[in-house]
C-alpha cells in the first residue's frame, strides 16, 4: 500500500499588471522534494492560468516516520523581467493545504512593490498573489522576552 502526497495543489488564477490581466506571461513552477520537478504554463488572453496538482507516492512513509517539507516556487517571466510570484514551504501532504482545504484560486499582481506573507497551517508563503485562506494567527512572543530579561 502506498501513501499519496500532494506536493503542490492545483492552482488556478489570473496574473495582472497594474490591475489589468496580462496575456502571455510564462510561469515556471519548481517543486523540490528529494529532486526538482519543473513545469510551466502561459497565461491566456485574459491573464488566466492553471497548474495541475503534483502528487507522489511515498512508500517509505508507511514504514519510517518522516517530516513532510516541500519547497514551492513560481517565477513569472514577462517582458524580459522575472517576478517571484510564489515561494512557499508546504508542510502538510493533503491537497489544498495551501488554502486550508479550499481550491487554490489566486489573483496575482506583478506590479507589487513588496511580496505578501501568509502562513497557512504552519506553511510560510510569500507571494505576489492573494487567495482565500485564513492566515495562521500571529504569535505573541513578548512573554518570552520578559522571561529572558532577568
Amino acid at each position: 500500500m502506498d501513501i499519496k502526497q500532494c506536493l503542490f495543489s492545483t492552482m488556478t488564477g489570473v496574473v495582472n499588471l497594474q490591475g489589468k490581466p496580462v496575456a502571455n506571461v510564462r510561469l515556471v513552477r519548481t517543486i523540490n522534494y528529494n529532486k526538482d520537478i519543473v513545469d510551466e504554463t502561459v497565461t491566456d488572453e485574459n491573464g488566466a492560468f492553471e497548474f495541475t496538482a503534483v502528487f507522489r507516492n511515498n512508500y517509505a512513509g508507511k514504514i519510517l516516520p518522516m517530516e513532510f517539507v516541500v519547497s514551492q516556487l513560481i517565477i513569472a517571466h514577462h517582458e524580459g523581467k522575472e517576478y517571484e510570484m510564489w515561494a512557499g514551504v508546504k508542510r502538510k501532504p493533503e491537497e489544498n493545504a495551501e488554502s486550508r482545504g479550499k481550491p487554490l484560486v489566486v489573483t496575482c499582481e506583478l506590479g507589487l512593490e513588496e511580496l505578501n506573507y501568509k502562513g497557512v497551517d504552519g506553511s510560510p508563503i510569500t507571494s505576489l498573489c492573494t487567495w482565500d485562506a485564513e492566515p495562521d494567527p500571529i504569535r505573541d512572543y513578548s512573554l518570552f522576552e520578559e522571561d529572558n530579561e532577568d
